[in-house]
């Protein structure tokens, strides 16, 4: 019974913990002013096919429900292009080509780098109370307490440290980023619950921070 308690208690713990976590590091609004889009194309540069679709689709459907109208790139932006660094005048054609479709905003999701990281999680001490009967007669019932500790643990894995930027098309000098945040995601076990945590942070601080609804 004592060993099921603490290992519930323990699951419990690390899922809370693990919730509560943030992926986002820091953002910044780098034009200062916050503004509404047209309608803004939503960019993810990842060799994997399949991460790049969900995850710009769930950026997209996340922007769609704070009333921004959003699109993914997948039919813009092919993936060939992320092979090489466009030359600039690739880069005013790509831009003029959006402004054309009616795109005032742009957001790029860029992996910055890969490391490997350690973390000492600490350990916790509490008190858990086990019932227990006394005597043979009746039903007397009452609570003891029995104090455990939980030793400190190591967690190794890979930190992948990512970068959304939002820029405005409709900006004329060269100049056009206007936010800036910065991820940090430990070892996802789940794309798809790593995509929507990413992209509920994402869009939640481009709301508060740079984009308005009319």
């Amino acid at each position: 019974m004592k060993i099921k308690l603490l290992i519930i208690f323990t699951f419990t713990t690390l899922l809370i913990s693990s919730c509560a976590s943030s992926y986002m590091q820091n953002s910044s609004n780098v034009s200062g002013v916050k503004k509404s889009y047209d309608k803004i194309l939503v960019v993810a540069r990842a060799k994997d096919k399949v991460a790049r679709i969900e995850f710009e689709d769930q950026v997209v459907q996340d922007l769609a429900l704070q009333g921004v109208s959003a699109t993914s790139s997948m039919n813009v932006i092919k993936t060939e292009s992320f092979s090489k660094e466009l030359s600039e005048v690739d880069l005013d054609n790509l831009k003029a080509k959006l402004v054309n479709e009616g795109y005032s905003g742009v957001i790029v999701t860029n992996l910055v780098n890969t490391t490997e990281y350690t973390d000492v999680v600490p350990g916790t001490t509490g008190t858990a109370y086990y019932p227990v009967r006394y005597g043979r007669f009746g039903r007397y019932y009452r609570a003891y307490p029995v104090n455990y500790w939980e030793p400190n643990q190591i967690e190794t894995g890979i930190k992948y440290t990512l970068e959304s930027c939002l820029y405005d098309l409709s900006v004329v000098k060269d100049n056009n980023l206007q936010w800036v945040g910065r991820f940090q995601v430990k070892s996802p076990s789940s794309l798809t619950k790593s995509i929507a945590k990413y992209s509920k942070e994402l869009t939640t601080a481009l709301m508060n921070e740079s984009i308005s609804v009319e």
